[in-house]
């Protein structure tokens, strides 16, 4: 085995240089060469034996199949990655123009009319509240929902609400004062896609949800058929038509008969097959 008692010149006799005692470690290529110089610079009258060299190798052939097993588990893992990601990019892109619905706290209040949440609350309901609040945490407003009972329910929210994507919160509290728990969610029909931190956001108008938090997917609302005007296609005139052309009989005739003649002299010089 290599030790400091066979080979005292590389390992300094019990004492570390800077440059061998910052490594904790070393790979195949350092492993061979000590190997190396032991054999160049062994004891004459006492050499190494057959079974410990036969030892030694076996230690880099283990190093070695450890390496490249390191890097076969690192570029499966690193395929099935890319694999994952473009699975999720797939999907993603085919939900564009889809009504979504998701775990979250954003709405999105229209200029006119009125906006809508979905909330499940749990126990036995009670009086909700609502809550808005900007990305900051500033109260927006506040508003009273009236009662509401246990399960999954899309609340129509006042008209007089400020337009814009706010976060939400619904506070609910049963008979006796308690707070039931009210989870909230963040629905609407996805408009684009981006990669955020090596994740996939999805966008509904100003609001964002991850691909993970999505709960139901619907169709989105139908549209007009997709044409050149409403994708932004310049209009352009249809194709003219060519006339037909006028061919003579006669000579189409001669100019097969022709071809066919030095098809078939070709044919003369190969062996096996018939002249013509």
């Amino acid at each position: 085995m290599i030790s400091p008692t066979t080979t005292p010149q590389f390992f300094g006799g019990g004492t570390t240089s800077a440059s061998t005692g910052s490594k904790k470690d070393i790979g195949k290529d350092e492993f061979l060469k000590l190997l190396v110089q032991q054999l160049k610079h062994q004891d004459p009258l006492n050499p190494l034996k057959p079974e410990e060299f036969a030892s030694q190798l076996a230690q880099f052939t283990s190093v070695e199949q450890l390496t490249q097993l390191n890097a076969a588990v690192a570029a499966q893992t690193q395929a099935s990655a890319l694999a994952a990601m473009i699975q999720q990019t797939s999907l993603s892109a085919a939900l564009l123009g889809k009504d979504v619905l998701a775990a979250g706290d954003q709405v999105t209040l229209p200029l006119t009319g009125s906006g809508k949440v979905t909330v499940d609350v749990a126990g036995t309901g009670g009086a909700a509240t609502l809550t808005l609040r900007n990305d900051t945490g500033a109260v927006i407003g506040t508003r009273d929902l009236g009662q509401v009972t246990p399960g999954t329910h899309t609340l129509t929210l006042p008209a007089d609400l400020p337009p814009g994507t706010w976060h939400y919160s619904i506070d609910v509290k049963d008979a006796a004062g308690h707070t039931t728990a009210a989870t909230t969610y963040t629905s609407g029909i996805v408009t684009s896609l981006e990669f955020k931190n090596g994740e996939i956001v999805l966008h509904i108008g100003d609001a964002e949800i991850a691909l993970t938090d999505i709960v139901r997917i619907a169709p989105g609302s139908a549209g007009p058929p997709a044409t050149e005007e409403t994708l932004g296609i310049p209009w352009k005139s249809p194709p003219q038509r060519l006339p037909p052309v006028e061919t003579d009989p006669d000579a189409t005739g001669s100019v097969l008969a022709g071809t066919a003649r030095l098809i078939g002299g070709a044919l003369r010089f190969l062996p096996g097959l018939p002249s013509f």
